[in-house]
């Protein structure tokens, strides 16, 4: 809990082994050394282990239960996203993703799909382009099996399509009491008045403007037996029950913020839009040696590579290896030359496929 409270809203490496540190000091003086030698491997939590039951009267597929439970074994939970990434391509082929779920993938996975299934729960998933956060964030969607929704910004994409696309998620959110994960980008906000908006919609619930008076009461008369069920003995007026329909969009609208801390308007924004940052930050940081070693193997074992085969495992450490160094070397460089230089996850992927 420590970890994920404090420690994922850290930036830097350092900041995040402070943390680690400290409670590994703080757990034998105050709970003794039993607990703390059982505590001293970190535990991981998921709620997507379990298999998928059937109905036992029709026979059909009523999905798996989700129970929040500590992981049975990394291999199992890493084969249960795998399978959980393939139902999604066959279900979307149009999306289908290509992912490598490293152990650092993995753990991001469990922390977005933790926030998203509790009640109010709203994520901001801080990294560079190509880092994984919007392909990771509809994994974790599916896994929970929410309805996830990215907007699609056209030209003349403004204010009042934002509306329209905000009242759909409303009423699935809040009058079909569905589970709705909202995800949107820093590439998608074509105005400020879009996180003005989204401002609003974390801090409060509502957004000004978005329904008319009779639409409002429209939607109130819908949930009417929802809110008989259940508030009993509460008065059947239009005041309780458009707080009940506030109350169940909040618990069943999870917003998945996608932002980059290159962008300059980054801090600006913190500053203008503080219901935005008051959400579960999560940053993603480089990707780690084993990890760059573990996608260039899976992109390019398919690739004939005329050598033998401890070579070819070898040649793959070998470009992983590479993209570690240049990024060391322009830490060195904005050291010595104060000029930023960003190598990304993305740029790794296109000098695989520049290999190619």
């Amino acid at each position: 809990e420590n970890t994920r409270v404090f420690s994922d809203k850290l930036c830097r490496e350092q900041d995040k082994s402070f943390i680690d540190k400290t409670i590994a000091e703080f757990l034998p003086q105050h709970f003794g050394e039993t607990l703390a030698a059982d505590n001293k491997e970190l535990t991981w939590f998921s709620d997507f282990q379990r298999e998928v039951e059937f109905d036992p009267e029709t026979g059909e597929d009523i999905g798996a239960p989700k129970i929040y439970e500590p992981a049975y074994s990394w291999e199992h939970v890493s084969g249960k996203a795998y399978e959980y990434l393939k139902k999604y391509n066959e279900q979307y082929p149009s999306k289908c993703m290509n992912l490598v779920l490293f152990d650092e993938a993995m753990m991001h996975l469990m922390k977005i799909n933790r926030t998203i299934q509790q009640k109010r729960g709203s994520a901001m998933l801080v990294g560079v382009g190509g880092s994984g956060k919007q392909s990771l964030a509809r994994l974790a969607a599916y896994t929970s099996a929410h309805f996830c929704f990215q907007i699609t910004i056209t030209k003349t994409y403004n204010d009042s399509a934002l509306f329209e696309d905000l009242r759909i998620l409303y009423i699935r959110a809040a009058v079909k009491g569905e589970s709705v994960t909202f995800l949107f980008t820093d590439a998608e906000v074509k105005s400020e008045g879009f996180l003005e908006y989204l401002n609003s919609m974390l801090a409060t619930g509502e957004v000004v403007g978005l329904f008319a008076k009779d639409e409002r009461d429209g939607m109130c008369g819908e949930i009417r037996n929802d809110f008989v069920r259940d508030n009993p003995g509460m008065e059947e007026n239009l005041l309780n029950m458009y707080g009940y329909f506030m109350d169940r969009l909040k618990d069943n609208l999870h917003v998945c913020l996608c932002f980059s801390p290159v962008n300059a308007k980054f801090p600006i924004r913190a500053q203008k839009f503080p219901a935005v940052f008051n959400v579960s930050i999560n940053w993603f940081m480089s990707w780690p040696v084993d990890a760059l070693v573990a996608v260039s193997t899976a992109f390019l074992s398919a690739y004939k590579i005329d050598c033998a085969k401890d070579e070819r495992q070898k040649l793959y450490e070998l470009l992983g290896s590479f993209q570690a160094q240049v990024r060391e070397t322009c830490e060195l460089y904005i050291a010595r030359m104060r000029k930023y230089v960003y190598v990304t996850p993305k740029s790794f992927l296109c000098l695989i496929d520049f290999y190619k």
